[in-house]
């Protein structure tokens, strides 16, 4: 009876086939483009190596350095991932993590490895990829990791169902990744597999007979979409949960007040992983996380035609030209070797006796050439008549040249060889120009990093699933550990939350490729500091951007020094660290010009005070004549302020309190005229208000504020 496993393996086994079969031509030749661009010797087919048997044979590889060309460009513009809320809940800040997240497994993976390997193999034969997988973390017993890792030599070891047709292989229902191992390695690691008894007549009557050849046995992942019913429910707190997975919190949830508002099946699928080899399976089944095959494809340029895909790299079409041009030269090396120097003509008289000499005159350097006079010839011995290299090998060399080309998409503007251009910008817009034959290779390797996101996305929740701290990455590089699932009491709700909570709400994708983190931040230095050169106001506003991205090792230590000088100025608010780190949440030293000011102001103010107090209806002019000392005196007192400010020093309770004081004063005298201050004067007095800053340690402001530059009107509308 054939047992389900058995099954399993015939249909792994016929689906195999299927792909391999069907792909075999085009996989072929990308192996022969791989090995032509980059394997010594591989330039030359067999043929050719007959006919040119004990002649030069030479090999001038052009694609190798149109390749390098554009795997350099490639490294030095990755792409970045950002993650944002889209529905069901999603947030920015819980974006922000994701975002963080995926750039910590990027790191911790060293996925660059990755997405170059696959990007080089890309170029070269049109195939490659890489995978995301999970495993226990090495300092903790329960919690899990995720990585992206390469797959090397993904041209013959990554294969996907026939039927898909997206670009990154989503909509697969089964996938194969496939690795050759040593026959004793094979006994080693699966010492039950039936393979270890057949002998090799039984592999070559069976289906698996290309799975055994040479001692060497070919074991395959072989991942599968297994369909299958979701019983979904939408949660009064905008969540959705499968209730056969989460059924058990169901309770927990009502009795916090989260009921279900909705329930539905839809039909889904599980993905699971078996490990086999020809003769059978020997690991499985493993039950993977998430929704998605965990493995990635990127390809070159496709094209279809009549149901057939065809993929290829930079190298598939230019080998022609490549051919041609070692050819062409390896002829107008030999006919330059072949061909005789230029002769020497001279009669036999003039020879004789200085046979040997002549004969030697090649490989000596002697200044002179002695010879005999002849009446019959009376000229000296003369050069002249050697053939030379016919001009066809040149124009096939120049010809095959300008063919490479244009056919790896690798123009010369584009490799910087253009005299003609000047400044530097013209030679970066040529570069641009050039590079866009080769464009496609750079998004599709963005489309397959977008997919990775995609996965690490639906991954993350199902793996993370528990409180815990997890580090986050900044574009910078820098890092800080953030809680995840963290079960936190709301005083405003006086319910329970959760911080950070993955589950909740859908989040997208955006892949943006770019210059390198390193290369942006010397780029944002250039720009602005090519905005200082245009106006002073920059310098002011803008230096601590300057010092902050300039790639020097003290660029930390610059930036701290500039923003405490620009703190200082006013210019720029202080973080809270820089609040706490400057002391400038500690209370001030008063200043003693200010102390001083303000005594001899509040010892005029008094004295006015007691003169209008004993003044009648008789001395008003008197009255008013003293009114108006006070107002100078309020403007005194707000020009100090404003020079203090100016100075940055902070704005204190202290000079909150005299400043009204004094406003009191001019208030309560003016009630003591006929006649109030006009309008003007009151507006003015508001406006010199407004200007001033809340004072420091005041109720409305605990900590110092920013210092602002004071109005320029302050003062100036007291009339007189």
């Amino acid at each position: 009876m054939v047992t389900k496993l058995e099954k399993i393996h015939t249909t792994a086994l016929n689906r195999y086939d299927q792909v391999s079969t069907a792909e075999k031509n085009g996989r072929r030749k990308s192996v022969e483009d791989i090995r032509f661009a980059q394997v010594e010797g591989g330039q030359w087919d067999e043929d050719a190596i007959k006919s040119r048997r004990d002649r030069p044979r030479l090999t001038v590889n052009r694609i190798a350095g149109a390749i390098d060309q554009l795997s350099g460009d490639q490294r030095q513009a990755r792409t970045d991932i950002k993650v944002r809320p889209l529905k069901g809940g999603a947030t920015e800040d819980v974006a922000k993590v994701f975002t963080g997240l995926i750039r910590n497994i990027e790191s911790q993976s060293n996925a660059s490895e990755a997405y170059d390997d696959a990007f080089d193999e890309t170029t070269n034969g049109g195939y490659g990829g890489w995978r995301v997988v999970t495993q226990e973390s090495d300092d903790d017993f329960t919690e899990q990791e995720i990585l992206i890792l390469p797959i090397k030599g993904a041209t013959t070891s990554l294969w996907f169902d026939t039927g898909a047709i997206r670009y990154d292989k989503r909509d697969a229902n089964w996938a194969f990744l496939t690795r050759d191992i040593t026959e004793e390695e094979h006994k080693e690691r699966y010492p039950k597999s039936v393979a270890n008894d057949w002998s090799s007549e039984m592999f070559d009557r069976s289906l698996c007979r290309g799975w055994f050849r040479d001692k060497v046995v070919r074991i395959a992942e072989y991942w599968r979409k297994i369909p299958v019913k979701r019983n979904l429910a939408k949660l009064s707190d905008g969540r959705i949960i499968d209730l056969d997975e989460e059924k058990a919190v169901i309770d927990e949830l009502e009795a916090e007040g989260v009921t279900v508002i909705a329930q539905k099946t839809v039909d889904s699928h599980k993905i699971e992983m078996y490990v086999m080899d020809g003769s059978g399976i020997l690991e499985g089944p493993k039950d993977w996380a998430g929704k998605f095959i965990p493995l990635i494809p990127m390809y070159g340029r496709q094209t279809f035609v009549e149901g057939v895909t065809h993929t290829r790299g930079i190298v598939r079409f230019a080998k022609d030209a490549n051919r041609v041009y070692n050819y062409a030269t390896s002829a107008a090396i030999e006919t330059a070797a072949l061909t005789p120097k230029d002769p020497i003509w001279i009669t036999p008289t003039q020879l004789k006796g200085h046979e040997a000499k002549l004969r030697n005159f090649n490989v000596q350097n002697s200044p002179f050439m002695l010879y005999n006079p002849d009446p019959q010839s009376p000229g000296a011995p003369q050069r002249g008549g050697a053939p030379s290299v016919q001009p066809a090998f040149i124009q096939q060399i120049q010809q095959a040249s300008m063919d490479l080309y244009h056919l790896t998409g690798m123009q010369p503007p584009s490799l910087g060889v253009n005299p003609e251009l000047k400044s530097g910008k013209a030679i970066q817009a040529q570069e641009r120009l050039g590079d866009r034959g080769s464009y496609v290779f750079n998004d599709n390797k963005e489309k397959s990093i977008k997919y990775t996101a995609e996965i690490l996305i639906d991954l993350i929740p199902r793996i993370y699933d528990t409180e815990r701290q997890e580090l986050i990455m900044a574009q910078d590089g820098e890092t800080e550990l953030t809680p995840l699932n963290q079960t936190v009491f709301d005083k405003e709700s006086q319910k329970d939350v959760i911080v950070n909570d993955l589950t909740l709400g859908k989040y997208g994708v955006v892949a943006e490729t770019g210059p390198a983190f390193a290369t942006q931040r010397q780029e944002s230095a250039q720009q602005i500091i090519d905005l200082i050169a245009t106006s002073p106001t920059f310098e002011t506003l803008a230096m601590d951007l300057v010092a902050k991205d300039l790639p020097i090792l003290e660029s930390k230590e610059l930036t701290k020094r500039v923003r405490k000088q620009m703190i200082a100025g006013g210019i720029i608010d202080p973080t809270d660290d820089e609040i706490k780190e400057l002391g400038l949440d500690q209370p001030q030293e008063p200043d003693p010009q200010q102390e001083a000011i303000t005594t001899n102001i509040e010892m005029q103010t008094e004295k006015l005070m007691s003169d209008i107090e004993n003044q009648d209806a008789d001395t008003t002019s008197k009255i008013m004549k003293a009114q108006q000392e006070t107002i100078n005196t309020y403007k005194t007192l707000m020009d100090a302020y404003k020079a203090q400010i100016e100075a940055g020093i902070p704005f204190t309770q202290d000079d909150h309190d005299i400043r009204v004081k004094q406003q009191d004063i001019i208030e309560e005298g003016q009630q003591q005229i006929d006649e109030g201050p006009n309008s003007e004067q009151a507006q003015s007095i508001t406006t010199e208000q407004a200007a001033l800053p809340a004072p420091q340690n005041s109720p409305d402001n605990p900590r110092r504020l920013t210092v602002e530059q004071p109005s320029a009107s302050v003062g100036q509308d007291i009339v007189s």
